[in-house]
């Protein structure tokens, strides 16, 4: 539809511009291009109130030259609704052939047109009927006061109703009773003409149940409020048929969480506002909802919103009973005018419609001033009552005495707090002690059997010789996978590694005792492996060469050893001051511990005289007594500090072992490394890298 409803006519485009209101972005469908962008402006005539100008242009991708305005229509001669939050509807007349549709992208853009287009046609109306009412009426007996403030009260509602926009309403509301009443009555013939004609009409509606079909009982509800920071547990009460919107609103008096800034979850679905907390599930006392709170930027919050959120609206008198509507009254009651009260102007007098309406306000307050009883005196507030229990320091609920959990977030209650003497736990409340005892038993017999299940499983492992691994492994030493079983299980360290491996550690072991080969980064694990685990682990041949070792260590390390002179022989003793002769136990030669030698047919002088005899005839023993002299003054020979032999250091790092009783010895400090306890004491030795010092400035890894 292109065209005016009302031609301005030529002198239109000599007066001066107009006052531009307000535009909006807008799209219309047309048969052939489907669908067209429209730009909306609403202005107004400067000089002549109450004339409002709507003009239809195309927008800029559509417009041509020359063809940019649609229609400019005179606001007070159009029809103007709202079908949609999204769609609008102009009319100049009855038929449909002259109307247009405008479509809006943006709500909101949709929203704050519609008030200012509604608002200005009121204004236009007004004008228009104002400009009726200076025509020349027949003369009228003169009213009372009260009279004539009462009519010019509902003038302006009456001429309103009388407009055609409020009869189609009327209409529609009486349209949309008559389907109500006939769907509550049964009646399915009369619901479905009604709903045919309001589908024809293309009428928006809003359908919910009334409160009656919803149970009557109040609902407890637990409500889990979470944000990105954290969450607490509260709790209110609601009715079946309390909807989402309002439980926002709710939520909002009581809480101060604003609704833009609410989203309900309840039986996993996300809540529409129009649906009722009955129709996700909530029906009886307990049930839970989970209130989501996202920030103020994300609802699009400002001050101002907030604001006008907080003010409630008045409640509908309508609706309320007839004690409900005198607390809400301010009008006295009608009473004839005094001849002494300042009468109304005349309806010829020049007044605009804002000055009536305050003039009507200011005479309104003054009548109810004068009316107004005197305000009784209010009794003294009652002293609160003192309930028992104790409150949580983080929500505030009040939690009864017995409890030792705050029952909507499960905060410990304090540790100060005491159960009063006289305080008697309820019925529920002796139920819940009750099942908290007997969960308590339950969970003392259950941690016994488990206990008992333990050391009978430890009591059959330990009959065990080698434990299997429970679980898949990595051997640490060979880096290949072991199944569950194929492995072994160490006992004192827990630690995993394949059969072969742990075989070969205990074969290359020169030690008495053979130390868990864990090792990475950070940790070296000093568990040893315990004598079975070894005895089962290699065959009886290699269990008798790692116990020849062990004796070789134990007799290098003992001060009072003494080993057989006879050659290749194995046996040995320890020997105490009072014993002067040794008698192997293997060749059963008689060895002089005097005299560290098998002397037969001599006595210990006659064979000190022959060494000494020999050593001074014996050139080669001679120029070995002398390089070892020179080595140990030079330092590049010392003495072991156990067993006194002479070793020397021909490359490397500053850690040597002594050929003889196996001792660590550090070349530096040309003492033990370790203490007297072995490996890893530093109770004793260099202590290298004790505490993060170096035993020498001049140490080259001695550790």
């Amino acid at each position: 539809m292109e065209g005016n409803c009302s031609d301005p006519g030529p002198e239109y485009s000599m007066q001066p511009l107009p006052t531009v209101l307000m535009s909006a972005r807008a799209w219309r469908e047309t048969p052939g291009s489907g669908r067209e962008s429209l730009s909306l402006q609403l202005s107004m005539e400067p000089d002549m109130v109450g004339d409002f100008r709507l003009s239809v242009r195309r927008g800029e991708a559509a417009a041509g030259p020359g063809n940019t305005v649609v229609a400019v229509y005179k606001l007070s001669d159009v029809s103007y609704e709202q079908r949609s939050p999204r769609c609008h509807e102009l009319s100049c007349g009855r038929d449909d052939v002259s109307s247009m549709c405008f479509y809006f992208e943006d709500e909101r853009e949709a929203q704050r047109w519609w008030t200012v287009v509604s608002s200005s046609l009121r204004e236009a109306k007004k004008v228009l009927q104002v400009q009726e009412n200076k025509k020349p009426k027949p003369p009228v007996r003169e009213k009372p006061a009260a009279a004539r403030m009462m009519s010019a009260a509902t003038k302006p509602a009456t001429l309103d109703a009388e407009t055609p926009t409020s009869k189609e309403t009327s209409s529609k509301e009486e349209l949309a009773l008559r389907l109500s009443r006939s769907i509550e009555g049964g009646d399915e013939r009369v619901a479905t003409q009604c709903a045919v004609l309001l589908t024809r009409q293309r009428i928006p509606l809003q359908i919910q149940l009334k409160p009656s079909c919803f149970p009557k009982n109040r609902i407890h509800m637990k409500i889990c409020v979470e944000d990105a920071s954290g969450s607490v547990n509260i709790s209110t009460f609601v009715q079946a048929h309390t909807t989402i919107a309002t439980l926002k609103q709710q939520i909002f008096q009581e809480f101060s969480f604003h609704p833009n800034i609410q989203r309900w979850i309840i039986g996993q679905c996300l809540c529409a506002d129009e649906r009722s907390v009955s129709s996700y599930g909530i029906k009886q006392d307990g049930d839970t909802a989970f209130l989501y709170l996202i920030s103020a930027k994300q609802g699009k919050l400002n001050p101002q919103d907030r604001y006008q959120r907080s003010l409630q609206p008045a409640p509908c008198l309508a609706a309320l009973t007839r004690e409900e509507k005198q607390k809400y009254q301010t009008l006295p009651n009608r009473t004839a005018a005094s001849s002494g009260s300042n009468p109304w102007r005349a309806p010829n007098e020049k007044s605009s419609t804002a000055n009536v309406s305050k003039n009507l306000l200011f005479d309104i307050s003054s009548l109810n001033l004068k009316s107004q009883p005197p305000r009784p005196t209010l009794p003294p507030p009652a002293p609160p009552v003192k309930m028992d229990g104790w409150a949580c320091s983080v929500c505030t609920y009040i939690n009864k005495p017995t409890r030792p959990g705050c029952e909507m977030c499960s905060t410990d209650r304090p540790a100060d707090y005491i159960v009063p003497e006289q305080y008697r736990p309820d019925e529920n409340e002796r139920r819940r002690l009750q099942q908290e005892s007997d969960s308590l038993q339950q969970y003392k017999q259950a941690l016994e059997d488990e206990r008992q299940q333990n050391f009978m499983h430890l009591l059959q492992l330990d009959n065990e010789v080698l434990i299997p691994n429970q679980e898949a492994i990595e051997c640490r030493i060979c880096f290949t996978d072991a199944a569950a079983g194929a492995g072994i299980l160490l006992r004192e360290c827990l630690h995993s590694f394949c059969r072969d491996c742990l075989r070969q550690v205990v074969n290359c072991c020169e030690e008495p005792e053979v130390s868990c080969p864990f090792r990475d980064d950070i940790y070296a694990c000093s568990s040893k492996l315990q004598q079975r685990e070894i005895r089962a682990l290699v065959s009886k041949e290699e269990y008798s060469r790692f116990l020849e070792r062990g004796l070789v260590v134990a007799e290098s390390r003992s001060k009072n050893s003494y080993h057989c002179k006879s050659v290749d022989c194995k046996g040995w003793c320890i020997y105490e001051d009072a014993v002067n002769v040794f008698v192997c136990p293997i060749c059963y030669a008689e060895n002089c511990l005097t005299c560290k030698a098998i002397h037969n047919g001599m006595n210990c002088r006659e064979y000190q005289d022959d060494l000494r005899i020999r050593a001074l005839n014996d050139v080669a023993a001679r120029q070995t007594n002398d390089m070892l002299k020179t080595l140990l003054q030079t330092g590049e020979a010392m003495h072991c500090p156990v067993c006194e032999i002479v070793v020397q250091k021909k490359d490397g790092c500053d850690w040597i072992r002594c050929t003889m009783c196996q001792t660590e010895i550090c070349w530096v400090t040309k003492g033990p490394r370790w203490g007297p306890k072995g490996p890893g004491d530093t109770s004793g030795g260099c202590q290298c890298n004790f505490n993060g010092k170096r035993c020498d400035p001049k140490c080259q890894n001695c550790h």
